[in-house]
């Protein structure tokens, strides 16, 4: 850890010495080792240096409230700072005017679109004394597009604002997207230029459709108005129907020497920094050095934990499971990470018993990146995980790869290691924010997380890769009781394998509930989702792995007998 933290301040002094790489430097240690800190310290010392009195920094940040956190730890007279943001409050800090101030704090999006367009070094409110900033830093993650994805869903929000002011134009949207409908998966769709054809530029469509009053209509017109004339995939994307990707560049040329501060650039967390070395090239890994997640334990509770199981039948089972979890320590502090747009929070605490000491506190995806406010809580949460339609994944790929849909498919290898590696990235970041972030030397101190995951999202078998070293726990809060022949399956499956059973080929399990064919079987029991799920929560599963032909107790075959 000190190796890979020094490999930082060498990284810090090249560039304000002009010897670094013209390269996006990747410093992936993991959260709370010391990569703020780091910089924090170069900062005081940078500006203390009669070496460098002419040497300036920028510091970009993913929110606003990292800036003023970033401040008071460098403890920086007002004399030394300014601020660019899009809050003229915050703005107002330190001297108030960017250009006079050798430390410059700003925004990934101000950088974004202040440069859209525009080389870096050409846009002169990132500029010190006329030039640009030497020494250049980027706190979180960093991708060098925004992917891109619409569904016709999306396209048809604008149709009924559009069909009064502007009908020809609707109808030639309504057009497209009922074209879109018979366009196969993974096919290329070129989306016409209706922009040139109609002369409705994104501003007057915009304010055609109330979009101030409606961001889902902002963000349908911003991807649309982009994607025209433009090569798009197509993609029958589930439940939300046909999508058309596609990605925008948005980190200007001329950025680098930059280092990069993302826990998730760990090269086993997140696969979009492996496709950008890959092929877009420019990337230096600094020296990685994970803790000793021994301490940790997770307990996994193998069943569907996306927003739509905590708002349908399975909601109350949820609730149920989470809060009689945290019952059982009433006198510990707990974090629980809920999906924004659900009841999950009122619905647990209803559940909560009413004289208890520890404090429980809710934070939702979204806003579980960059606080470290419960870094003194040893009991998290995840109350499901945070998942993107498939569609994103591939736009995200192609973003990371510099591959747009132009260029051909994208491998489908490419696309899964980007959802794992998304899944992998939004679990790190959200379980340090309780005391797991915290050092005892190597290691993190002594955690329980609780994690919501159904088996076939992989991401139990995911949790080893990015918590070295951490002890993985089944955790069933409460028991699930399924009906009819799957139900039948599961009682036997369980009492046969209890009464010394190695395994229970599929043939004794049809045989029992009196179903004969393998087909019927497959259908009806095997991929039946509820089922799968009860069925991993006790731990069994199918074996062999490659061409499984019955049940068996996953601890027993790896690991032998558990006595």
């Amino acid at each position: 850890m000190w190796n890979a933290l020094t490999a930082v301040a060498n990284t810090l002094e090249a560039m304000a010495d002009g010897r670094a790489a013209p390269a996006v430097h990747l410093a992936s240690l993991d959260p709370g080792i010391g990569k703020t800190q780091a910089v924090s310290h170069f900062t005081r010392a940078l500006l203390q240096s009669d070496a460098h009195e002419g040497v300036s920094l920028l510091v970009c940040a993913g929110r606003k409230r990292q800036i003023e956190d970033f401040i008071r730890d460098a403890g920086l007279s007002n004399a030394d700072f300014a601020v660019f943001t899009s809050d003229t409050a915050l703005n107002k800090l330190g001297t108030g005017d960017p250009r006079s101030a050798r430390v410059l704090f700003t925004t990934h999006s101000m950088v974004e679109s202040r440069c859209e367009g525009r080389p870096f070094p050409d846009v002169g409110e990132f500029h010190y004394r006329g030039r640009p900033r030497d020494v250049r830093v980027w706190d979180e993650a960093i991708v060098p597009g925004r992917a891109m994805t619409l569904s016709r869903d999306d396209v048809s929000l604008l149709l009924k604002p559009l069909r009064g002011p502007h009908p020809a134009l609707a109808a030639a949207l309504d057009r497209m997207n009922s074209e879109l409908e018979g366009v196969a998966d993974g096919s290329s769709f070129l989306v016409p230029d209706l922009v040139a054809v109609h002369g409705v530029d994104m501003t007057t469509a915009l304010n055609a459709t109330g979009a101030d009053e409606r961001p889902e209509r902002r963000e349908a017109i911003s991807s649309l108005w982009f994607l025209f004339g433009r090569v798009v995939t197509v993609r029958r994307d589930g439940k939300y129907g046909t999508t058309i990707l596609d990605y925008k560049e948005t980190l200007p040329a001329g950025l680098t020497p930059l280092l990069v501060l993302d826990a998730s650039s760990r090269e086993q967390v997140r696969a979009t920094y492996r496709l950008w070395a890959d092929h877009r090239g420019g990337v230096v890994r600094l020296p990685e050095a994970p803790k000793n997640y021994s301490p940790l334990t997770i307990h996994l509770w193998r069943r569907g934990g996306g927003k739509a199981a905590f708002r349908g039948r399975d909601r109350d089972d949820l609730a149920d499971g989470i809060a009689n979890t945290v019952n059982a320590k009433p006198d510990e502090p707990w974090l629980v990470v809920f999906h924004k747009g659900t009841d999950t929070e009122t619905a647990v605490r209803s559940r909560l018993d009413k004289v208890r000491t520890g404090d429980v506190h809710f934070l939702n995806w979204g806003a579980h990146e960059a606080t470290n406010d419960f870094a003194h809580i040893p009991n998290v949460i995840l109350a499901g995980t945070l998942f993107f339609p498939p569609s994103y994944y591939e736009a995200l790929g192609r973003a990371a790869a510099g591959k747009p849909s132009a260029a051909g498919d994208m491998p489908a290898q490419d696309i899964k290691d980007v959802e794992l590696g998304e899944h992998r990235h939004v679990i790190l970041q959200a379980l340090c924010r309780g005391a797991v972030r915290k050092c005892n030397g190597a290691s993190c101190p002594k955690v329980d997380a609780y994690i919501i995951a159904s088996s076939r999202s992989g991401i139990g078998e995911q949790l080893p890769v990015i918590f070295p070293g951490v002890n993985v726990v089944p955790w069933r809060p409460v028991q699930r009781a399924l009906k009819g022949k799957a139900g039948d399956a599961t009682r036997f499956i369980i009492d046969t394998l209890a009464d010394g059973a190695q395994s229970v080929p599929f043939s004794a399990v049809r045989q029992h509930i009196g179903v004969g064919n393998a087909a019927n079987f497959n259908r009806s029991i095997r991929h039946h989702a509820e089922f799968a799920e009860v069925i991993a929560e006790q731990g069994i599963v199918e074996w062999p792995p490659q061409r499984p032909i019955g049940f068996a107790r996953a601890y027993a075959m790896y690991f032998g007998n558990e006595n």
